[in-house]
């Protein structure tokens, strides 16, 4: 029951943030915060999943999609058809890594996900900043644990390579 609290307060800040971006014809910088704030509040549900119960569940996924998209489209078509764009990459990418057992789905749609709120430069750069965040995790836990078979929670690489490629959400 917590998660799914957890979620609905989640979905109901960012139907807020929403309403406030429809009635308003110009978007400001704090607004464009918002938007950010919002992936990151889905990104922290998935890495909160995936480290208590080893799944990142579509509970957070397609709501995240769906808010992702609705937010672009309302700063205009370009920004919804990069935000298209961009998940396209990221399944492209993503797809041959999944194929041979790089990554899980679950992870490749929380990239799906976090590209519905990226641009297509954005989520290059996440993609390649969370394979080296996971590198140097499996790294060390092969050099502290000696174990080559033990698996990572992508999820935090994932949500710490969006910290750093938007910059910080402040």
């Amino acid at each position: 029951m917590h998660i799914a609290d957890s979620f609905w307060g989640t979905l109901q800040a960012g139907f807020g943030v929403l309403n406030s971006l429809i009635t308003r014809r110009r978007i400001h910088r704090k607004e464009r915060i918002d938007i950010k704030t919002i992936m990151f509040l889905f990104l922290f549900g998935a890495v909160f999943t995936d480290l208590y119960k080893d799944k990142i569940y579509n509970l957070w996924i397609v709501p995240g999609i769906l808010m992702g998209l609705i937010l672009q489209l309302s700063r205009g078509t370009d920004n919804f058809l990069n935000a298209l764009l961009a998940m396209g990459a990221s399944i492209l990418i993503l797809m041959p890594v999944y194929l041979i057992k790089g990554i899980a789905a679950g992870d490749v749609k929380l990239f799906l996900m976090t590209a519905s709120f990226l641009s297509v430069q954005d989520i290059f750069s996440c993609i390649l900043f969370s394979f080296l965040i996971a590198g140097a995790i499996s790294l060390i836990v092969v050099l502290i644990k000696r174990n080559r078979h033990a698996t990572i929670h992508f999820a935090v690489p994932v949500m710490a390579s969006a910290l750093i490629t938007i910059g910080g959400v402040l």
